[in-house]
């Protein structure tokens, strides 16, 4: 019987393992095949040593390294995805004020269009305008030319060019006032004319304008409609390629996590025997440190408390953390022998007991980490491995947490 409870040679095995149990015939005996199971768990246990632990702690430093590494594109990472994530918002807030400008010259735009419609009004007003002047002077015309002719003949050649050469009505109206012929009936077609191409000429004076004005609010029309569509396209190639960084990194990030992650898988697998590793992490997110059978379970034992369970082991068998945390024992612990404590946090606690030697100091642990190795030391009378949980440091059933 060990001081934990214990007993010796005791072989509850988990569902589905069967182990017998040899007994000898008498004291002499006994001895004799203890002195040889122990030389055969020593030996096996050189060999486990060899094959197990020392290739598990040489083979997860790589990975460990690469996870560094990961964490350090990363962060590196993140800085990017930040500072794209700003200049993203610095230019949508670019296009927001941008959007708000279109808004206005949108609406000047709108005003131009009415101005231009109306212009374009004017025009054929104008252009219907000469075309009624142009019909009269065709009515007037040839009786104009033969008074003009006439005038030519009685010497009045000024009085015809002093007519003709009138550019406005206010300038015909003022030499006719000087000439005193505006009564007289040879000069009447004449005067007639005059005056309906000065009117002309006055409505082709406004046409042109009206024109020019039109070319004019068309030029402007375009220019702020190619400026607006030449800076809209180019901010939006610029919010298209910060979209587009921004996906890559997001794409990077998720590829870096996953290899962290299988990465952290592999070391686990490097850490752990196989079978451990294998039987995956409990819901509660323990896994199995020894992954052998349970000769002992938790609870009420020939009159005491047992407050653990024992794994069946070999003098050297590697034992892993159940899960992550901080050691915050590592040492003899009088009949426990060389033991670990890990604190998990949330006032859970794993203690690994009787081991042979011990693995870790102190500091913080990862799941699957070798503790230490299969032993019997302290109170204990046969190989095994005694493994608690407690929960604010009382101690509950272990199966309660294991996968």
């Amino acid at each position: 019987m060990m001081p934990d409870g214990s007993p010796r040679g005791n072989s509850l095995r988990r569902p589905g393992v069967f182990r017998g149990t040899f007994r000898p015939k008498c004291r002499a005996e006994e001895n004799t095949v203890l002195l040889h199971v122990k030389l055969r768990r020593v030996a096996l246990a050189g060999t486990l040593v060899l094959t197990l632990v020392v290739p598990a702690v040489a083979s997860f430093a790589g990975p460990n390294d690469q996870i560094d590494k990961n964490n350090q594109q990363l962060d590196k990472l993140q800085e990017h995805i930040d500072a794209n994530t700003a200049e993203k918002q610095s230019l949508q807030g670019e296009i927001n004020v941008l959007n708000e400008n279109i808004t206005e010259l949108q609406m000047a735009i709108n005003k131009l269009d009415a101005r231009i419609a109306e212009v374009q009004a004017e025009i054929r007003t104008a252009e219907a305008e000469i075309a009624a002047i142009q019909e009269e002077i065709d009515v007037v015309e040839d009786a104009a030319t033969e008074q003009a002719v006439e005038l030519y003949k009685s010497g009045g050649v000024e009085t015809v060019e002093a007519l003709l050469e009138a550019q406005t009505i206010s300038q015909l109206n003022d030499r006719l006032e000087m000439m005193g012929v505006a009564a007289e009936k040879n000069t009447d077609a004449l005067i007639d004319y005059s005056r309906l191409k000065a009117e002309i000429q006055a409505v082709n004076k406004v046409l042109f304008a009206k024109r020019d004005e039109l070319d004019a609010n068309l030029a402007s029309q375009t220019k702020i409609q190619n400026q607006l569509a030449d800076t809209k396209a180019e901010l939006d190639s610029k919010l298209a390629q910060v979209s587009e960084k921004l996906v890559q990194d997001k794409s990077h990030e998720a590829d870096l996590l996953a290899e962290n992650a299988e990465l952290k898988a592999k070391i686990l697998q490097a850490q752990a025997p196989p079978g451990v590793t294998l039987s995956g992490p409990s819901v509660a997110g323990f896994i199995w440190p020894l992954n052998n059978a349970v000769t002992s379970p938790y609870g009420s034992r020939w009159g005491r408390m047992h407050t653990g369970i024992d794994i069946d082991g070999t003098t050297g068998e590697p034992i892993v953390a159940s899960k992550g945390g901080n050691v915050i024992q590592a040492g003899s612990m009088s009949g426990y022998g060389n033991a670990v404590v890990i604190d998990h946090g949330g006032g859970i606690s794993t203690l690994y007991a009787h081991m042979s030697s011990i693995a870790v100091s102190g500091g913080p642990i990862r799941q699957g980490q070798h503790v230490g190795n299969v032993g019997c030391t302290g109170s204990c009378t046969g190989d095994h491995l005694h493994f608690e949980v407690r929960v604010n440091g009382s101690p509950t059933d272990p199966m309660q947490y294991l996968p």
